[in-house]
């Protein structure tokens, strides 16, 4: 072995840059971990978003989720949104804040409550009272045709 490779001076420097070397790649690789992290993060947020703009009416547009509204304040509110998720505010914590700021007409749809139980069974008892008169006109068309 030549004696170069025997000089201490020689030694200490291949250790630090070794050293140097195996820092430099975990760093990078811890780097590279937390930026897919903030990925991921970043696109639950994305996800959830969505999903709450889809069950919040848009204020100025008829008949159209914030997701589907194109107004200047479905964006704001899709902003607002994206703002209060990075809080680390839950769905339920979103809705709440956009219904005590909006009224319970920014919901898509309604709570069951006693305040809108006209809204969910009006539809059920108009079906069942057609329903009922149909087959009341059918009896009483066959009695009195016999």
């Amino acid at each position: 072995m030549p004696s170069i490779y025997r000089s201490p001076q020689l030694r200490l420097l291949m250790f630090i840059l070794i050293l140097f070397i195996g820092l430099s790649s975990t760093h990078w690789v811890m780097a590279q971990d937390a930026a897919t992290d903030r990925a991921t993060a970043a696109l639950l947020h994305q996800q959830q978003a969505i999903e709450i703009s889809k069950i919040l009416r848009c204020p100025m547009a008829t008949n159209q989720s914030l997701f589907e509204s194109q107004a200047p304040i479905a964006h704001e509110l899709k902003a607002q949104i994206f703002t209060l998720l990075d809080e680390g505010k839950s769905q339920q914590d979103i809705v709440d804040f956009m219904v005590q700021r909006y009224g319970e007409k920014i919901r898509y749809q309604p709570e069951f409550k006693p305040a809108t139980l006209a809204l969910w069974l009006g539809p059920l008892l108009l079906l069942v009272l057609g329903v009922g008169i149909c087959l009341a006109s059918i009896a009483r068309k066959s009695t009195s045709s016999h």
